[in-house]
């Protein structure tokens, strides 16, 4: 378990696989989703699960459940995805799939937490995350947590009907630090 203020990570459990799958399917959460708004199969989250646990054993990703720390509940999923541990680099993200814990801090909590497990347990140097243009929540949240804004990937993605340009964000190690503190 990792723990932050408000919420704790922890690894996935094939439980809570058609909550997620849930979320995911529905639209009220899955607008943003930069995977797209394609419903998903049990099957095809099944086959997620498996190859969850395959990139955790191979060090190429680390995918984790979110918690509220108040009543232990499971309120979305996040991750660090194409960790490069070569060049210390990965690219999170983050889906607060129970509507009724959105924009209550949990978003930044569960990212700060990520952040800190990126820097600390992995020892990567620099993390990155995108938000689809247009997903002003995201880009205000990311853009407050401290992440940099370093490019756009344009119409990248093809959601509801058209293509979407990606803002590309960074947050360096000694930048996590500045604002976060050392590590524990």
């Amino acid at each position: 378990m990792i723990e932050g203020s408000k919420t704790y990570l922890t690894r996935f459990d094939a439980a809570n696989a058609e909550t997620a799958r849930g979320w995911i399917n529905d639209p009220a959460v899955n607008e943003w989703l930069l995977s797209g708004q394609l419903p998903v199969s049990r099957e095809q989250e099944e086959s997620f699960y498996a190859a969850t646990e395959s990139a955790w054993n191979a060090g190429t990703a680390y995918r984790l459940e979110i918690h509220a720390a108040e009543g232990d509940r499971f309120i979305g999923i996040c991750g660090i995805e194409q960790v490069d541990r070569l060049h210390r680099h990965g690219e999170i993200g983050i889906l607060i799939g129970s509507l009724e814990h959105q924009n209550l801090g949990y978003g930044r909590d569960a990212l700060v937490t990520l952040l800190r497990f990126g820097f600390d347990a992995l020892g990567l140097h620099r993390i990155s995350i995108m938000a689809s243009v247009g997903n002003e929540r995201a880009v205000h949240l990311y853009s407050s947590i401290g992440f940099v804004e370093v490019g756009r990937e344009r119409e990248v993605a093809f959601m509801r009907g058209r293509f979407h340009d990606h803002i590309c964000y960074d947050m360096l190690e000694d930048e996590f630090r500045a604002r976060y503190g050392p590590a524990d």
